[in-house]
């Protein structure tokens, strides 16, 4: 009589493969037959850091099943095509798909726990996020940014987001994000006493003279304005510009409106000739 034979099981390996385009095409048309629908921004996010030199080789990649099937890892995959660029990456093979349970299914990371953890740059509240990602969009609102850009980024103007931050302490409805970019774009052009003496003056509502008429304006407006659609902040962002650039120039405005061009340049965009950089 026969003995029955013992089920073979293949353990999982990894390779640390360069991945080609056309390798990941080739996988995402042949073998990725049951997974979740394509995130569009996030694969534009990854090829971003790919295209440019950002992306970091870690743990995590692709992985297939004992069939072969792509089991995790197809937002690369697409990246990858999309920044038409070779990435070295770990792939695993033979993964059962009962892993698929325990894939992904931990607390994600907020950016600002990526770059305290990885970033060497201390505790990054999304305060500081906030303000960064809305002073480097500018006129045009917030941008979204991966963790390497956001370290990228953080790394050259962390200074000016401390100031901001500082300089309008918390006040209800007053100390946003909108608020506090104006005051770190101004950073790198205005005298920082002025616009610590600005920000102090919001945050309070008290003026010394007629002057600073544009202060209770935008203090008013920020009070009763408290939207948070993506207009509504870049209608918040526009008039505290044209509210610090009253201030600056002693303007005694009688309405306070929102300013369509940018007033004050990052370093980077005043190469470039954009902005006033008014004083």
């Amino acid at each position: 009589m026969n003995k029955p034979q013992k089920n073979t099981v293949v353990a999982p390996s990894v390779s640390c493969l360069i991945i080609t385009p056309d390798m990941a095409l080739s996988w995402l048309e042949k073998v990725n037959t049951n997974n979740r629908p394509v995130i569009d921004a996030y694969v534009h996010r990854l090829a971003r850091d790919m295209k440019e030199g950002r992306w970091i080789l870690t743990h995590e990649g692709i992985a297939f099943g004992p069939d072969g099937t792509l089991l995790d890892g197809q937002h690369r995959l697409w990246a990858i095509v999309e920044a038409e660029t070779p990435i070295r990456m770990h792939v695993w093979f033979n993964v059962p798909p009962e892993a698929l349970m325990a894939i992904d299914t931990g607390k994600a990371r907020s950016l600002a726990d990526i770059l305290h953890l990885g970033g060497g740059f201390g505790r990054v509240t999304l305060k500081d996020l906030a303000v960064l990602r809305t002073m480097l969009g500018g006129m045009s609102g917030p941008v979204v940014l991966t963790p390497s850009e956001a370290a990228d980024a953080l790394a050259r103007h962390g200074r000016a987001i401390a100031f901001a931050v500082g300089a309008l302490p918390n006040v209800r409805y007053v100390s946003s994000a909108p608020t506090r970019a104006v005051l770190a774009r101004a950073y790198y052009t205005v005298s920082r006493d002025r616009l610590a003496e600005f920000g102090k003056m919001v945050a309070s509502g008290i003026v010394p003279d007629s002057r600073c008429t544009s202060v209770i304006l935008l203090r008013q407006y920020l009070q009763s304005n408290i939207g948070v659609s993506r207009v509504e902040r870049r209608e918040r962002y526009a008039k505290t510009q044209r509210a610090l650039s009253a201030f600056l120039f002693g303007e005694p405005i009688t309405r306070l409106y929102a300013v369509t061009e940018e007033q004050f340049s990052l370093p980077e965009e005043a190469k470039e000739g954009t902005g006033t950089n008014r004083r």
